[in-house]
């Protein structure tokens, strides 16, 4: 199990180094954080969050909507990320793409991709919070004491 976790992680690292569009799955929030770094004239380098999609057919599609002024991505990376959002920082990949990003694309991308990731943390709070709090569930069982 450690050699697959080591190899996953290894993986992550090099999507991250080398994808040129890069959609990071959040399973735990329903949210995809995705790293686009083309460009065209008037057109910058960006970092988006938007719903998780069904496929991976569906989430290329996506791009007409979120980046209309491009064409469709020749390459997607499509990174799922199972865990807690924090664990994404503490395995050292937001640090990698943070830098990426600010290589790639300035400050303003690399405050873009630690905003996003900010707010996908804030939304796993709620989650978890509602979930301890019971929000949106239903008893399907109740004991019944005589």
């Amino acid at each position: 199990m450690e050699a697959f976790e080591g190899d996953f992680s290894e993986q992550m690292h090099e999507a991250l180094r080398s994808g040129e569009v890069i959609s990071l799955f959040f399973v735990r929030v329903g949210k995809s954080m995705i790293i686009d770094f083309r460009r065209d004239i008037g057109v910058q380098p960006a970092v988006l969050l938007d719903d998780i999609v069904a496929s991976p057919r569906a989430r290329l599609q996506s791009f007409r909507r979120l980046r209309s002024g491009l064409p469709l991505p020749e390459r997607l990376t499509l990174a799922p990320w199972g865990s807690a959002v924090r664990e994404f920082r503490d395995q050292g990949l937001l640090e990698e793409v943070s830098a990426r990003c600010y290589d790639e694309g300035g400050p303003e991308m690399r405050t873009a991709v630690r905003n996003a990731y900010h707010e996908l943390e804030k939304m796993e709070q709620r989650y978890l919070r509602d979930l301890v709090r019971g929000v949106g569930m239903h008893t399907i069982w109740q004991r019944n004491d005589p």
